[in-house]
């Protein structure tokens, strides 16, 4: 009997030997490909790989979400990972771009230390608040609705310390840097804190020497940012618009005309020039009723500081530049000049008209004492 409880007492010790040497092997073959997983990259596709990790994610949703999206290979040995570095209570919620062949450590690193993705921003000058809209969200950083209506509220604008009705001509053109996927209100904020650091030195001192209040001044510098082509012109392109607003004459521009006709592209005609608008200077004296884009630093200033010139029109030379005049008598003959010149090159070979259209296609100058009223044929517009 002791015989065959020795043999049985052998047995047991030989397969207990042997299971531990199977799960010692097991182990073993686990800590290795565990460790092949920290040395070889999910990303080897050579371009770099946005995730974006939403609040409340716990460690094992992030591990699926970067498997999914091909930055790790395998979820469960990420989240492994996060363990033994204590870091599954400490990853950051945020837009991440991981760049081609991070090992997971690195991944990990990347998502503790919430380092989110930043990208650089263009906003245009002479954008309108639509335009900004459709900028932050094709570059995935806001809803554009949600933009939009954020900048069209009046609330937000006064809690921005704004005396304006919302947004537009406020939100400075300029390239940012912004981390991906920002509430709205930070992204506006930071635009119109970029507009207050822009206005030119000095600016308060002028605003009672021109008359003007600084929202004025931004609607005024918005009209001469839609108008002008070459940067030299835009003093006086101030200088004509503030002539006509000391002596109550229309200011006659016209992208007031077609600024609140929304998706408006191609020539401004004569039937814009007449549409009823709160924005339209063809119809009403004095200037719109609020910004109709975002002046640059340049149309401010020029506004501020415009050329000292008696000229009360101006007429697109169709090359970028405009001609200046005085009397409507010089204007007319300048448009009449110009027309005849256009009428002379053969089609293919015609100039595309500068921004405010073709003057063949506009309404006359309106009389000052009936503002409303559309003049005769041969008279010819501001430009």
């Amino acid at each position: 009997m002791r015989g065959v409880g020795g043999a049985c007492g052998g047995m047991v010790g030989a397969l207990f030997l042997a299971v531990a040497g199977v799960g010692g092997l097991i182990l073993a073959c686990a800590v290795l490909h565990f460790r092949i997983f920290l040395m070889l990259p999910g990303n080897v596709t050579g371009k770099s790989c946005s995730v974006r990790i939403e609040p409340g994610m716990n460690a094992y949703a992030v591990a699926q979400t970067l498997e999914r999206d091909g930055v790790v290979t395998d979820a469960r040995r990420f989240y492994l990972l996060c363990w033994l570095r204590r870091g599954a209570r400490r990853l950051q919620a945020g837009e991440y771009r991981f760049p081609p062949f991070a090992v997971p450590d690195a991944v990990l690193r990347q998502i503790m230390a919430g380092r989110v993705a930043a990208g650089r921003v263009t906003i245009p000058e002479g954008s309108t608040i639509r335009d900004v809209a459709q900028i932050l969200e094709e570059q995935g950083l806001a809803a554009g609705c949600d933009v939009l209506r954020l900048a069209s509220d009046r609330d937000f604008a006064v809690r921005l310390g704004l005396d304006a009705s919302g947004l537009e001509g406020y939100l400075f053109p300029e390239t940012y840097v912004f981390k991906t996927r920002q509430e709205p209100a930070f992204l506006l904020s930071a635009m119109v804190r970029e507009f207050r650091r822009r206005l030119p030195q000095g600016w308060e001192e002028r605003l009672p020497e021109l008359g003007l209040t600084l929202h004025e001044v931004v609607i005024l510098a918005s009209v001469v940012e839609k108008e002008a082509v070459v940067e030299y012109e835009r003093p006086r392109i101030a200088a004509v618009f503030l002539n006509r607003l000391r002596i109550s004459m229309p200011l006659q521009s016209d992208p007031t005309a077609v600024y609140d006709l929304p998706g408006f592209t191609g020539p401004v005609r004569s039937e814009h020039l007449r549409r009823a608008s709160p924005y339209n200077t063809y119809v009403n004296r004095g200037l719109p009723i609020g910004p109709i884009c975002s002046p640059g630093a340049d149309s401010l200033r020029a506004v501020l500081h415009p050329e000292k010139a008696a000229y009360l029109y101006f007429v697109s030379n169709h090359d970028g530049t405009h001609h200046f005049s005085e009397s409507l008598a010089e204007h007319n003959r300048v448009v009449e000049r110009n027309r005849r010149r256009q009428a002379s090159i053969p089609e293919r070979e015609s100039v595309s008209p500068a921004p405010g259209g073709d003057p063949s296609l506009q309404s006359p100058a309106l009389p000052e004492r009936e503002p409303t009223q559309t003049p005769p044929e041969k008279e010819s517009s501001l430009n």
